[in-house]
């Protein structure tokens, strides 16, 4: 679904990747792992083509990211920001109905079946009845879910998630981290930056560590071990065992 083919990314000074090069299939999930500043907000959007590369090509489906028209692109990918700004009010249900803008035609209103693709959406990340309430009312939390309800509206085949448990509590954290395995199941793929390891190696097919230096690293979660992470975070790491699965806790 998405290749990366030698991308140098830098924001201003700072390098974020040099020489990035992997190949994420359909219905395969990634965690972009790294420091505060080491450049995983700034790659996500490269990926996304909201950012030009220094150096080097993504493709989606086989395809330049320059190659597509805007509207085509928005099909095929979505991407949630960290953070979300509400210029106007408006309710719930408007703003989860945004996420089918790129699936009608220039002059075309949403209809009926675009409602229930929204409604459904809000259900998915437990706003159920709050179809009503305007975005200004809801909590941090609640907002990151409709933000996310927003991107299953879309329906795209790649979802690009900037850090998808911001404001999130645990129980909608778990929630939410339940309903991105499901939608890779069903063969959507995903890249998200996360800032917790133990969920990368718990839910993600692979990970992707940016050391902050231009290099970096890109395997199985599952292989993810201490040794890296603790060069990773700069910060020494004990290694649990529950049930044969390492946990890794901050010293």
């Amino acid at each position: 679904m998405i290749e990366v083919r030698g991308v140098h990314a830098h924001i201003g000074d700072h390098e974020v990747c040099r020489d990035l090069s992997f190949v994420l299939p359909a219905g395969k999930s990634l965690a972009i792992l790294g420091r505060n500043g080491a450049g995983k907000s700034t790659l996500l959007a490269t990926l996304a083509g909201l950012r030009k590369a220094k150096r080097g090509e993504v493709l989606l489906a086989g395809r330049s990211l320059g190659d597509y028209a805007l509207r085509d692109l928005a099909r095929l990918r979505g991407y949630c920001a960290q953070q979300q700004h509400d210029a106007f009010e408006t309710s719930v249900l408007e703003t989860a109905l945004a996420g089918r803008h790129p699936h009608l035609d220039r002059w075309s209103w949403e209809g009926a079946a675009d409602e229930a693709i929204a409604v459904a959406a809000l259900d998915r990340v437990g706003l159920a009845g709050f179809a009503g309430r305007t975005v200004q009312t809801l909590s941090g939390g609640e907002r990151q879910r409709l933000a996310i309800a927003t991107l299953l509206a879309q329906q795209p085949a790649l979802y690009l998630i900037d850090e998808p448990l911001n404001h999130l509590d645990l129980n909608h954290a778990m929630a939410t981290l339940a309903l991105l395995r499901d939608e890779t199941a069903q063969g959507r793929t995903l890249v998200a930056v996360l800032h917790e390891p133990n969920f990368a190696r718990r839910y993600f097919d692979y990970a992707l560590q940016l050391f902050g230096d231009g290099s970096w690293q890109f395997g199985e979660a599952a292989a993810l071990g201490a040794d890296s992470l603790q060069r990773l975070y700069g910060h020494p790491l004990r290694t649990l065992q529950d049930n044969g699965e390492p946990w890794f806790i901050p010293e």
